[in-house]
């Protein structure tokens, strides 16, 4: 499992130089804060198999923003139906805060 968090600290490092690539910075704030409470967690709580998991979709959302000129989707079936309680719940105090900082 060490060895996955090692990929998990490049993955995470990956991210955050895309977003500065990628996002303007009021976005940044948001998706930096997003992406640390989430490898946070998956660091405490994920099991090898879950973490893999994680890492993966990830990396997938890496991939998405290197060939993104547009940023931001919905998503799809799919992945909201593979959406524990606790990540409904994030993504909800997600649209919360982001909601909160334009209005300030």
């Amino acid at each position: 499992m060490d060895q996955l968090k090692g990929i998990g600290m490049q993955v995470f490092y990956t991210i955050l130089k895309q977003h500065r690539r990628k996002l303007r910075p009021e976005m940044r704030i948001l998706g930096d804060a997003y992406v640390k409470e989430e490898f946070r967690q998956a660091h405490q709580k994920a099991n090898q198999e879950q973490y893999i998991e994680f890492l993966k979709r990830w990396a997938i959302y890496i991939e998405e923003l290197d060939k993104s000129k547009q940023i931001g989707r919905d998503l799809t079936s799919e992945e909201k139906a593979l959406l524990n309680e606790e990540q409904i719940e994030n993504l909800y105090k997600l649209k919360e805060f982001s909601k909160q900082q334009k209005s300030e």
